[in-house]
């Protein structure tokens, strides 16, 4: 796991604590607290890709171009099915049919039409090493636009609990440097609060250029790296 520690943030924090503290109404205690942050972070290799394609079609006749682009999706659609890809793991998430008015050189409206139509479908690849052969094959068998290509991890959760656990003893472990340093003794936690970053991606120089093989597109699952901040507040007393 990877650490990232703010003493100075939380030596400021605490000085600012403990000196806020001054006049307090009689026979009440004085509140003393120390805030700290602590963060954690761990490497995952994707387990899994999210790919988001579709199918466009256009015609004058909008019977014609739905026919069309059915095709090419039953086609596009066909190929994840025979390459194993589980039927739940297929799903339409778009489909749109609009008539586009025709305008000629001079700008005035013909009174021709032409309909488009879009299908888009998402998919989840489980098999990493055939994402370049399957887009590939759905690009030559009707596919010809691509809105994402994602490598993710399906379920972090694990993983999210043992940094989550690593960042509170980040965050302990500055509070009792910063209490001992300050001559207190640090007491019960008076607040919880946790922040979490958005997996980033992490790129290799050494994978760049390289592809999936098999002649498909050239794709790269590289790592990806997620990070959790605990803001913990404590007594000091």
């Amino acid at each position: 796991m990877l650490r990232t520690r703010w003493g100075i943030a939380g030596a400021v924090l605490l000085a600012l604590a403990l000196g806020a503290c001054g006049a307090v109404p009689q026979g009440q205690t004085a509140l003393h607290t120390v805030s700290v942050t602590g963060t954690a972070t761990t490497r995952l290799a994707p387990d899994i890709v999210v790919m988001t394609l579709g199918v466009q079609t256009q015609g004058r006749d909008v019977a014609e171009a739905v026919s069309e682009n059915n095709r090419r999706s039953a086609e596009v659609i066909g190929v994840f099915r025979s390459a194993g890809v589980a039927s739940e793991d297929v799903q339409t998430t778009y489909f749109n049919v609009y008539p586009q008015q025709q305008y000629d050189q001079f700008g005035v409206l013909t009174g021709e039409v032409v309909y488009w139509v879009d299908n888009t479908i998402t998919v989840k690849i489980r098999q990493l090493d055939q994402v370049g052969v399957l887009l590939q094959s759905v690009l030559t068998r009707g596919a010809n636009t691509v809105q994402s290509l994602n490598y993710t991890v399906e379920d972090p959760s694990d993983a999210l609990d043992e940094i989550r656990a690593d960042a509170l003893e980040d965050a302990r472990a500055q509070a009792e440097q910063l209490a001992a340093s300050a001559g207190v003794e640090l007491g019960e936690v008076l607040t919880i609060s946790e922040g979490g970053l958005a997996p980033s991606p992490v790129f290799e120089a050494a994978a760049y250029g390289k592809g999936g093989g098999g002649g498909g597109v050239p794709t790269q699952p590289g790592s990806l790296d997620y990070s959790i901040s605990m803001s913990v507040v404590y007594r000091v007393r």
